[in-house]
């Protein structure tokens, strides 16, 4: 019955201040919508370049090199069975994936267009690996890497140099490699590393262009997750060693790599993110806390004279500390909710607008519950010491004021 009464007087109190509630209010409305936009802000672009970070860390390479330690071995070519053997003993939980690779430099023509492209021979599974994605067309098949089917893959600058930047045409056009005719069965979105690049099946490769036998130049290996990345690398050389009768790791007739180290520089660059993301909206919230706890205590000062009626007739301290708590928490809480409309509409409207490019803002139902208990936690705490004040003030000095 006393917290009906409070709050039927609390809202009276805010009706009969309406701009100096309006006001208050706005304060909060921006905090909690200021939270929700960054919050949202931030999800999109942490997991947009997580999902970056992970396709670019996902590529070991196994790759001849010479021994570390004085005295060792020579770089030493690898082999068919180097990839065998890798697909056979590797774990599956830590390698998901195995491709061989031969590359090098070869001219490509289309008609009276020339280009230099890195021709990369290999298997099926090399995209999911390597991460590119294909901006039209296929991949080759098994099917045709068992046939030595000349088709090709063009990386996007290939493709735009051959076909004059219209790289959709390129599906279904003859180009030749060297002196030998293959058909364009897809091309490649820009990636960057591999935009120079055109991509063949491995036997297709040995057979036409370089007649390797049973060697190949590097192996890409694609762990399960970034987290097996080490984990990976360990089984990697465990199995290369016994391949290559390795006694000791400054003995390795080969090197493995993988990007480990600009992506934990990218993590902790996107972590100060976050804390600074958690920095500015703390600073909304203490400022909108300051401006409701100063909007409260000029309202005890103005309503002094009302506190001391109230005493005088007979309220106790707790109905005015009451009365005063529910007001700031009423005015926060539908602040709060104003906010978080504000704030979802905002995260709505510029997923339709902001490019992709850097990730789109993406909003999670605990940032808007967060937000909203928010703005009740900083109606309690600004609320506080106006509502002591007011329940101590003293009745005949306040009917005296």
């Amino acid at each position: 019955m006393h917290f009906m009464e409070a709050l039927r007087i609390a809202l009276h109190c805010m009706r009969v201040g309406r701009l100096r509630t309006a006001l208050t209010m706005l304060g909060i409305v921006l905090s909690v919508s200021l939270v929700i936009v960054l919050t949202a802000l931030n999800n999109g672009l942490n997991n947009t370049y997580q999902d970056a970070f992970n396709t670019l860390t996902r590529f070991i390479t196994i790759s001849p090199s010479a021994a570390a330690s004085p005295g060792g071995n020579s770089p030493r070519l690898l082999r068919d069975a180097d990839v065998a053997a890798l697909k056979k003993d590797g774990d599956p939980a830590v390698i998901a994936g195995v491709v061989p690779m031969i590359q090098g430099q070869a001219g490509m023509r289309n008609g009276s267009t020339v280009c230099s492209a890195n021709v990369i021979g290999t298997s099926p599974g090399y995209l999911w690996i390597s991460g590119e994605v294909l901006a039209a067309g296929s991949m080759f098949t098994e099917d045709q890497s068992d046939r030595n089917a000349r088709v090709v893959v063009l990386g996007s600058t290939i493709a735009d140099c051959l076909f004059g930047n219209n790289a959709p045409a390129a599906v279904g056009s003859k180009i030749l490699i060297g002196r030998q005719e293959f058909k364009v069965i897809g091309s490649l979105v820009p990636f960057g590393v591999g935009d120079r690049t055109a991509i063949i099946p491995m036997s297709a490769a040995r057979s036409y262009l370089y007649g390797t036998g049973h060697s190949i130049s590097a192996i890409g290996i694609g762990p399960s997750d970034v987290s097996q990345i080490s984990a990976a690398v360990h089984d990697i050389n465990r199995i290369m060693d016994e391949q290559h009768g390795i006694t000791a790791p400054g003995l390795r007739d080969f090197s493995v790599s993988a990007a480990q180290l600009p992506a934990a520089g990218a993590n902790v660059l996107l972590e100060i993110l976050a804390w600074l993301t958690v920095g500015s909206a703390g600073i909304a919230l203490f400022i909108g806390t300051l401006g409701l706890a100063n909007i409260m205590l000029i309202t005890v000062t103005d309503r002094t004279s009302e506190i001391g009626i109230r005493r005088a007739v007979g309220a106790c301290r707790a109905a005015i500390l009451r009365q005063f708590l529910i007001e700031s928490v009423l005015i926060a809480g539908i602040g709060g909710m104003v906010g978080v409309t504000v704030g979802v509409g905002l995260v709505l409207g510029s997923r339709q607008i902001l490019p992709p490019t850097y990730g789109l803002p993406e909003m999670s139902l605990n940032s808007v519950g967060l937000a909203l208990g928010l703005s009740l936690f900083i109606g309690l705490i600004a609320g506080v010491y106006p509502a002591i004040r007011a329940a101590r003030l003293c009745p005949m000095d306040a009917l005296r004021y």
